[in-house]
């Protein structure tokens, strides 16, 4: 076996890194659950810590070991923080060597890189399992470059791993996709023949059956759908999107907060995933979403609907009341009500960036503080401490790219509108978190699966969080502007490189009548989906890597309101 082994000597006080897979060694305390997991109401508490399901981890007091694969980070790489020290190391290599994937390991101050990949423990199907794999041992050369560098921040730890997160030269090609407008006519085309409702008058967030895939406000595109046909689509799309904005309202509990699902025939499903317990939880991210989207798109209407006025300030007085009651906006609270049942999350975020759009629409100073003062929150809580947390409903508060996208849509949004450069800090800090989630170069994928056949480039691919390792096309559920808006604040263009990369690619995942895409049981995908599915590693058992489903996900959402902010 080769290896390659920096030891850096362990304190206790260390933040250990592996890009979208590790952070602070993943110390937070570990809630062995079967999918979807979710807090039941005798673990619910409003200063609930950051809690992680059976994933790779260390022991709170930093025993243990990670063993990985090249193919589990967006950048093959493993750093360390030493506060103590005042140093950093970052320590990069390659994804493959003669096919196979290198191993990235931490365990008691060493670093390690192994070829091949040698793991005694793999995670896999959410949990942790023994690797039966039989080891087979071979020689080679391991590229790599070790960066020791003076570190005082965590803030000069990600701005290192910024700067050199492409260090080893890998592909970054990006792939060929389509125009706008054939994008677009794809999209519109599929909403328009397989999403519509003509019971109910919505278009369907992805047009899946189920309540799931019926109908979920924001997250997962759910009223976020209808900005794109809002800004790009015909009259009669544009009076359906309003119809749908119609349906949003009509399922408003009475605390501001939008139901967490609703079935075709229209009954209501809550956010608990019939946890006993959980009837009136509904994920505050969720509703944050719809608060940022809807009054962005009030903004494209000749006249606004006096009843969706009334219910988005009720959202966003609901906000104001939380924040205002408890501190923060938290994770989960109620339908009816305005009770915080679970706390200590970032996982509505973007609540800053809806509020100031709030302020702005209502003219109410309210909003901007609580926006100001979560803001403020999030920073001190979360992103200086190197993560953030708690984005999707099903992973309890794993550390998640969602909610640092989140996060920076509102630091971007609080600096544009009271220009105090401490924003445009934070927003510089948060978008160096989120580069570590994005895959920085393209992934040897085998010949024999679905994306390689169809040379499928990872290149700005976002990998969704700790717990649900794949990585995806595009951002849940953000068109990436946040990205171009700082790259034009800071005349920074790694951050307009990252944004096309974001962004530009989504598309490529997109099944096409001319290009299809097949998943792993040789049925077409329907033209215009686009399933969440990037798997580079092995966490859904080797048949799944490069392979998909045949269905449709919100990464078709991310791709519209990406072509509607182009």
């Amino acid at each position: 076996m080769s290896k390659v082994v920096i030891d850096v000597k362990f304190h206790d006080d260390d933040f250990i890194f592996i890009p979208a897979a590790c952070y602070d060694g993943n110390r937070f305390r570990c809630l062995k659950k079967k999918y979807p997991p979710i807090f039941t109401p005798e673990e619910a508490k409003l200063d609930m810590e950051t809690c992680i399901t059976d994933v790779p981890r260390l022991n709170p007091d930093g025993s243990g070991k990670i063993e990985l694969t090249s193919a589990d980070p967006a950048v093959p790489c493993i750093g360390v923080y030493k506060r103590c020290e005042n140093k950093g190391y970052l320590l990069f290599t390659v994804q493959e060597i003669n096919g196979k994937n290198l191993g990235i390991a931490y365990e008691n101050g060493k670093m390690i890189l192994t070829y091949p990949a040698k793991r005694d423990e793999i995670y896999c199907c959410f949990k942790m399992i023994k690797n039966e794999k039989p080891y087979v041992d071979e020689e080679a050369e391991i590229p790599y470059q070790l960066l020791e560098f003076e570190c005082h921040s965590i803030e000069e730890f990600y701005q290192k791993f910024f700067d050199n997160r492409k260090i080893m030269g890998l592909d970054d090609t990006l792939p060929p996709v389509l125009s706008k407008e054939e994008q677009w006519a794809i999209h519109a085309e599929k909403y328009d023949n397989y999403c519509w409702r003509e019971k109910g008058e919505y278009y369907s967030h992805n047009g899946e059956k189920g309540h799931h895939g019926n109908w979920q406000p924001g997250w997962v595109g759910g009223a976020m759908q209808t900005y794109a046909f809002l800004k790009l689509g015909t009259p009669l799309e544009k009076e359906s999107a309003m119809k749908t904005l119609k349906h949003l309202f009509k399922y408003q509990g009475k605390s501001g907060l939008f139901y967490g699902a609703v079935d075709r025939e229209g009954n209501i499903f809550n956010d608990g995933f019939s946890t006993k317990g959980t009837e009136d939880w509904l994920l505050t991210r969720k509703s944050a979403d719809c608060l940022y989207y809807v009054l962005r798109q009030f903004e494209l209407m000749e006249k606004v609907p006096e009843d969706f006025e009334n219910g988005i300030k009720k959202t966003a007085d609901c906000f104001v009341n939380l924040w205002q009651r408890y501190g923060q906006i938290g994770q989960f609270a109620g339908a009816d009500n305005e009770i915080l049942y679970v706390g200590g999350s970032t996982s509505a975020a973007i609540v800053s960036a809806g509020l100031v759009l709030a302020f702005r629409y209502f003219g109410d100073k309210k909003y901007l503080d609580v926006a100001i003062e979560a803001g403020e929150y999030y920073y001190k809580n979360f992103a200086s401490k190197g993560y953030t947390t708690g984005g999707p409903g099903e992973i309890l508060s794993c550390p998640d790219s969602e909610s640092a996208f989140g996060l920076l849509e509102s630091y971007v949004w609080l600096y544009d509108e009271t220009k105090d450069e401490k924003w445009l800090e934070y927003a510089k800090h948060t978008a160096n978190i989120c580069s570590s989630w994005v895959v920085a170069y393209n992934f040897n994928f085998p010949k024999n699966c679905e994306f390689g056949r169809l040379d499928m480039k990872t290149i700005g691919s976002v990998i969704a969080n700790i717990q649900n390792k794949h990585s995806a096309p595009g951002i849940c559920t953000l068109s990436g502007t946040s990205l171009r808006k700082l790259a034009e604040w800071t005349g920074d263009d790694r951050y307009m490189t990252l944004y096309r990369e974001v962004s530009e690619t989504v598309s490529q995942y997109m099944s096409t009548d001319a290009r299809p895409i097949f998943d792993r049981e040789g049925n077409k995908s329907r033209s215009g989906f686009i399933c969440e599915r990037v798997n580079m590693s092995d966490w859904e058992t080797d048949a799944w890597i490069g392979s998909i489903w045949a269905g449709s996900c919100w990464c078709e959402t991310s791709n519209m309101v990406w072509l509607a902010d182009m």
